[in-house]
């Protein structure tokens, strides 16, 4: 599961990350405490654009699918599960069209409690040890509203946890390498099968964590302070590399 992100990069630095070609919109600023409902940055290629042409641009996190009465069925549309997205009626469509790519620099995740720490559950922070962004695999759906407008949509697709979260938790969000960003993002790729092998858990090790305080459970919380870690036992490891890039 994925429901709660940090994003502070700016929209040039994504751009230039992600090869983008134009941005379109734009976070209001950086935001260390996201949940579902609220924008998130992503990068879409659009059907009839000319090859490799991205765009950079924002959509509400909560994918609303485009036969859909109600737009508040995509509050709970936030993550969709790598083993059932092909098949699933809410993301089908989109995993052949609309793919994106959507980058956050860290996610939380809420597991166990700490020894000797009060409470039940205990967040963590996790970000890419090399601090680059994450890019995560997303859908988008967009839709016309009679009073807002054009309404962009996404969901985060999740995967098996690697060895690195499963302690926290038994599921991830699924993280693109970036030799998998064009396949992903072309929307006339009918080669479905190899897409959705891209579909799979971090190498283990690419990844660290560290406990967090538990203000971050109230969404209202966003000062940056959320990030340090708290005394009950930060976790560093050396940054490693994915696997193509080590060669």
């Amino acid at each position: 599961m994925c429901g709660r992100v940090v994003t502070s990069s700016t929209p040039e630095e994504l751009a230039e990350y992600l090869g983008a070609d134009e941005i379109v919109a734009t976070l209001d600023g950086p935001d260390h405490n996201v949940p579902p409902t609220r924008p998130l940055p992503l990068v879409w290629e659009k059907s009839g654009d000319s090859k490799g042409s991205r765009k950079l641009g924002i959509a509400r996190w909560g994918l609303v699918p485009s036969w859909a009465k109600d737009p508040s069925v995509g509050n709970r549309m936030f993550n969709a599960r790598a083993e059932t997205v092909t098949e699933k009626p809410s993301f089908r469509s989109a995993f052949k069209r609309r793919r994106c790519l959507v980058p956050i620099d860290g996610f939380y995740e809420w597991g166990p409690a700490v020894p000797g720490s009060a409470g039940n559950k205990q967040p963590w922070l996790v970000r890419r040890a090399d601090g680059d962004p994450l890019v995560l695999a997303g859908l988008w759906e967009s839709r016309s509203e009679e009073d807002s407008g054009t309404l962009r949509t996404c969901t985060v697709i999740t995967v098996d946890a690697n060895e690195d979260m499963a302690p926290i938790h038994h599921r991830m969000p699924a993280l693109l390498p970036p030799s998998g960003w064009d396949a992903w993002l072309d929307p006339s790729s009918d080669r479905l099968k190899f897409v959705e092998a891209l579909l799979f858990p971090a190498p283990t090790g690419l990844l660290i964590r560290h406990p967090v305080d538990r203000r971050v459970g109230n969404p209202r919380n966003k000062g940056a302070g959320l990030l340090e870690p708290v005394e009950v036992g930060a976790v560093v490891e050396d940054p490693p590399l994915w696997p193509e890039e080590s060669r």
